[in-house]
């Protein structure tokens, strides 16, 4: 992904939060790639996947026009919650590593539900037996 000028501050360093946004914009490649439709999931069942734990260690910065390799995959998954870990690159250069655990919420009250298998196959290798 090319940084875009709106992705940083005034010096042109990437603002630090808009590493999360990179790292979802990679979960949903992960997914797609994989054959799960975010968007379908939350219109049929009324459920969505919010981040309920994130981790980020910078170790240099990106800047405005940097183009940035960002990796993702699953480190963890249980019917409670899943892990995604992550880097982001330029180059040869790591510029941070992640740790995302999201877990899965009805939209009409909130309430934690068990992970619905679709998104752990989608998330892990065939036969996972979770």
């Amino acid at each position: 992904m090319r940084v875009a000028y709106a992705d940083t501050d005034r010096a042109q360093v990437v603002h630090h939060a808009t590493y999360f946004r990179f790292l979802e914009a990679a979960r949903m490649e992960l997914w797609r790639e994989n054959g799960f439709d975010y968007n379908a999931f939350e219109q049929t069942t009324g459920l969505g996947l919010p981040v309920v734990e994130a981790r980020l260690r910078y170790r240099i910065a990106a800047r405005f026009d940097d183009l940035l390799e960002v990796e993702t995959w699953v480190s963890r998954a249980s019917r409670a919650s899943v892990w995604f870990e992550g880097i982001v690159r330029r180059g040869n250069d790591v510029l941070n590593e992640s740790s995302v655990r999201v877990a899965c919420a009805s939209f009409t009250d909130g309430t934690i539900r068990k992970i619905p298998d679709q998104l752990l196959d989608a998330c892990l290798e065939p036969g996972h037996g979770i």
